[in-house]
């Protein structure tokens, strides 16, 4: 079973969308598929930061935050 998904529109200036023009007649590949590349792999650069900067402060993002339920400090 595959992922839900979600549209995403976005207006870019011109000369940026021509190199991603140029890009994709170079390489083949469509819009589409480099834009996907590109956002899969910043997003797993930035899950891997959140990752370490956690394991280095030695914090749990998972835990309740203090204070919820009735919970102090």
């Amino acid at each position: 079973m595959s992922p839900p998904r979600t549209e995403l529109r976005v207006e870019l200036p011109a000369d940026e969308v021509a190199v991603l023009d140029g890009h994709c007649q170079a390489t083949g590949l469509d819009r589409t598929a480099v834009v996907r590349r590109l956002l899969r792999e910043w997003s797993e650069t930035k899950l891997h930061e959140a990752i370490v900067i956690c394991r280095v402060a030695g914090c749990n993002p998972l835990a309740p935050e203090h204070g919820r339920n009735g919970q102090q400090r």
